[in-house]
């Protein structure tokens, strides 16, 4: 009888399984000297050579040519191995396809290790479900009970890191800003420092550090002031006399961002009539510039420039004035 089950690997079917079998262990054997001579991970082509494809061969041999039964302690034995080397093979081949450095998802690693253990826990529960309850014919019934009520509690317990994560991996995959840039984000603004599975974290210009939340992050305007140019425009505002010529004030508020620093000529600035208030005329700059960051000490260079210049042209930055009346009623004694 086992002489029967043996003379079958020389048959046709037997051949073709063979065949197929030695041309595939010779092609992840290329893929493996390529992605070598590339300086790429070889972990997963290894795993699919030198284990997944044997015992992958031996089962196909053992239950679709040599026809032993499924029930036998070696086909058993055979397929719950070759499971194993599966899920190794997936978990080796998901971490490369989506957690390491050049992944489909953002092109760097940024996604976390917590993603990468959820995925591990999952294939590995199912994994295991179907080598003790398919192959070797354990009743999980009361098993599977008890981890939905224990998941339905884990579930509670990490619904907000879980809502991070793929809030997290959803911003990640939108790339609406990189480290770097700089944010507005719900009052708060500030350069990104830092981008994770849990966070955003940005720096003030205090060097206060803020950290956001990515469930916050996710309801939240988000104004990348970095994007879709570095160049920003800014617009100082100031008031002028009544007395004061409108193209006389205008003028100067050319000269002074003609002659500071760090202002970029193209686009070009250019000087407003904004509004005419109570007791002054509201004038405006508008300029652009190259770094957010800038921002603060352009506009203390550019507002001293324009007392300085104002003074010496005779002009007048108004103030509020407030005229005190009293009025004295007669002693009514």
């Amino acid at each position: 009888m086992i002489e029967d089950h043996f003379s079958n690997i020389w048959s046709l079917e037997g051949g073709i399984v063979i065949v197929v079998f030695v041309i595939l262990f010779l092609l992840v054997g290329l893929i493996i000297k390529k992605r070598i001579q590339n300086n790429k991970a070889v972990v997963a082509p290894r795993i699919m050579r030198y284990l997944l494809l044997p015992t992958a061969f031996a089962f196909v041999l053992c239950v679709y040519i040599m026809d032993f039964s499924r029930e036998t302690i070696v086909v058993k034995l055979t397929e719950t191995i070759l499971v194993i080397f599966a899920i190794a093979f997936l978990l080796n081949l998901i971490s490369h396809l989506f957690f390491s450095e050049g992944n489909v998802i953002t092109g760097k690693e940024t996604v976390p290790k917590l993603a990468r253990n959820i995925i591990q826990f999952f294939l590995v529960l199912f994994a295991s479900a179907f080598v003790f309850s398919f192959i070797w014919g354990f009743d999980l019934g009361n098993l599977l009970t008890g981890l939905g009520v224990s998941s339905f509690v884990i579930g509670l317990a990490l619904q907000e890191p879980l809502g991070n994560l793929f809030n997290g991996i959803a911003l990640l995959a939108a790339k609406p800003f990189e480290k770097g840039d700089w944010l507005e984000i719900n009052n708060e603004t500030g350069q990104v420092v830092d981008f994770n599975w849990s966070s955003v974290k940005i720096v003030n210009r205090f060097n206060e550090l803020i950290i956001i939340p990515n469930n916050t992050l996710a309801k939240d305007r988000i104004k990348n002031l970095s994007r879709p140019s570095s160049v920003h425009a800014e617009l100082v505002t100031v008031g002028f006399s009544y007395d004061d010529d409108p193209i006389e004030v205008k003028k100067i508020l050319l000269e002074v961002a003609a002659s500071t620093e760090h202002i970029l000529e193209s686009p070009e600035p250019a000087s407003l009539l904004i509004s005419y208030e109570d007791f002054y005329i509201n004038y405006g700059l508008k300029f652009y510039i190259k770094d957010y960051a800038d921002q603060i000490l352009l506009k203390d260079q550019i507002m001293t420039s324009i007392y300085g210049i104002t003074k010496k042209r005779g002009l007048t930055i108004p103030y509020p004035i407030q005229d005190l009346h009293i009025k004295k009623y007669p002693d009514s004694n």
